[in-house]
């Protein structure tokens, strides 16, 4: 079988190494996955807006309920015409149709350690992520806005999560200071977690990686 390989490259590790990045630190150890986009229709979506695979991180060393105890449910809509769209685009069957879609079922383990993970994530660019009470932490890219209909199915938290009634946040995230920060805020339409979590949220990425400076961002 042929397999999106991008992942598969050599990092590129950027050249530069300010205080905030320690290497010496490495943090509980992790298993790293990626959903690798479909044959067909992932040319395509990298013809649009380039690789998108799904991204999963697992863990078992750090108790997430030490930091993010409340299970998030999505969060109702105020109109009904915003309702009926919910749930259809959140119905179990178009969730799975649309993530057997964007990425293959099975993911693919890397044997691959964090540093190298996040060296690996381009500067700047935003992914939506999710933080299950399994411990893994599931992300990916987000396309450019300008392709709204494709946005809010291909990158929608509630599809990385595969409609799991046990998330425990959801946000951005992106990497800045050639890679030494990493900024996250609470941006779900769908969840939307309270801003008293970010705090939480920020010590518990703190943890799983430690070698960076974990900060909140506007989510505006």
């Amino acid at each position: 079988p042929v397999y999106y390989t991008d992942w598969r490259q050599k990092p590129s590790i950027p050249l530069r190494r300010g205080k905030h990045y320690n290497i010496s630190k490495v943090g509980p150890p992790i298993t790293t996955s990626v959903y690798p986009p479909t044959i067909l229709f992932g040319r395509l979506l990298k013809l649009i807006w380039g690789k998108s695979p799904i991204w999963e991180i697992s863990q078992s060393s750090v108790d997430i309920d030490d930091y993010l105890p409340i299970c998030l449910h999505p969060v109702p809509l105020p109109t009904i015409t915003d309702h009926i769209k919910h749930q259809t685009l959140c119905a179990k069957p178009i969730i799975w149709m649309v993530r057997r879609s964007q990425v293959q079922a099975h993911s693919i383990t890397r044997p691959i350690n964090k540093i190298q993970l996040i060296d690996e994530l381009p500067i700047n660019q935003k992914y939506n992520f999710v933080l299950l009470g399994n411990g893994s932490l599931v992300f990916g890219k987000i396309p450019h806005r300008t392709l709204k209909y494709p946005y809010r199915l291909l990158s929608k938290h509630v599809v990385l999560a595969k409609r799991s009634s046990n998330v425990r946040f959801a946000g951005e995230m992106r990497k800045i200071d050639n890679g030494e920060t990493l900024l996250i805020n609470n941006n779900s339409g769908t969840y939307r977690p309270d801003d008293k979590m970010v705090p939480d949220a920020i010590a518990y990425f703190q943890r799983l990686f430690p070698h960076l400076l974990v900060r909140e961002i506007s989510r505006h």
